[in-house]
């Protein structure tokens, strides 16, 4: 089981009759309505229900006007063929310990169980605001506690166990943010986490090396890195304004362990010494490039900086179409064959990328075969 709790996104509002009627409706291509129930609203707990316990619903968020997020929205994943070991009391039991656990024991709530070919998951859609009190519940850490109910409910159904966050499960040091695969998905350049884990190896030893917060500006700023205190923690800033937190870099980067080391954090000088700036030029920097390797990139690649280089001194609507290399070939595919060729590429790349490899298709063998068109 794997339980992930599906947050609001900036700028769209919060509409829990809207996700009460998807829940019940199923309405995902190919997906059916397994089973449905509500719990604590007077209006009843079938599906019969469903209108006069949302509005229910809605007359209990309407005491906080002043909160745009009263809902949190819980989906739980389960193995293919598991809808077969567990009967509705059993899914009924599972989703009220997920309750317990947030703290909504008593709060109204709509949950159902999808069936999508083998994806069979479960959604409950918790109202943040007791009925009674009009208290909003906020979980704190719930990763954590959503992990711990899901272990528990695996041992006690015999369902397959799923590690998460908090088992011990160790941690994929390449692995991108959501933010970097967000930044290569919308561009098709490589993120700068990429550039960063890239020479990770490379970073690590000499950050190994440093004595103080001098040095270890010097050896950051030899592969274009700008180390800065954000919050409570640190990140590593490229000259474009992308950033990563510093521990994702390695755990001996967090803020903790490197003021352990030199003492409370001092930022990098407005002017660097010559010493600095001459390693700086000698490693790696981070540019924007192709994210996709392939033979004939070059010649399109110059095309589309010489593009931007003009197009920046007489700005247009083409300037703000050709902000980055995928609207480049977007563009350009429907009169050059390369660029068309290059488009696909990108795009499996990317379903790689985002999905995984299979054993079909592992990556390096997708990577080569890339290459060599």
């Amino acid at each position: 089981m794997i339980a992930t709790r599906i947050g609001k996104k900036s700028g769209v509002p919060d509409n829990y009759t809207r996700l009460g009627q998807y829940i019940a409706a199923a309405e995902e291509k190919g997906e059916k309505l397994h089973q449905f129930w509500i719990r604590n609203c007077d209006a009843g707990t079938n599906i019969e229900d469903l209108d006069l316990a949302l509005l229910e619903i809605e007359a209990v968020r309407r005491q906080k006007p002043e909160i745009a997020d009263k809902t949190y929205h819980l989906v739980v994943s389960f193995r293919p063929g598991e809808q077969d070991k567990l009967s509705k009391e059993n899914l009924m039991a599972i989703e009220a310990e997920y309750a317990k656990a947030l703290g909504y024991e008593n709060h109204q709530r709509v949950a159902g169980t999808h069936i999508n070919t083998d994806n069979f998951h479960m959604h409950i859609a918790f109202n943040k605001l007791h009925p009674e009190t009009f208290k909003v519940v906020t979980p704190h850490r719930d990763f954590k506690i959503l992990a711990k109910v899901s272990r528990e409910m695996e041992k006690k159904y015999g369902l397959a166990i799923d590690p998460g966050m908090t088992d011990g499960k160790a941690r994929d040091p390449n692995k991108l943010s959501p933010a970097a695969r967000d930044y290569e998905a919308h561009t098709w350049q490589e993120s700068f986490q990429r550039h960063v884990l890239k020479h990770r190896e490379e970073i690590l030893q000499s950050l190994g090396k440093a004595k103080n917060w001098q040095e270890t500006h010097e050896v950051l700023a030899g592969f274009d890195i700008n180390l800065k205190l954000r919050g409570n923690g640190m990140v590593l800033m490229s000259p474009d304004g992308q950033a990563m937190k510093a521990s994702q870099l390695d755990r001996s980067c967090g803020r903790n362990k490197l003021e352990e080391r030199f003492g409370v954090f001092e930022a990098r000088p407005d002017k660097q010494p010559r010493k600095a700036l001459h390693q700086a030029k000698a490693k790696r920097r981070y540019k924007p490039r192709p994210l996709v390797p392939h033979r004939n990139t070059a010649a399109l690649w110059r095309r589309y900086l010489n593009t931007r280089k003009v197009n920046s001194r007489q700005p247009s609507l083409t300037t703000r179409a050709l902000r980055n290399w995928k609207m480049f070939l977007l563009m350009e595919a429907y009169q050059d064959p390369l660029a068309m060729a290059l488009v696909m590429a990108h795009r499996e790349m990317m379903n790689i990328l985002i999905s995984g490899p299979t054993k079909s298709r592992p990556r390096t063998r997708v990577y080569s075969k890339l290459a060599e068109h």
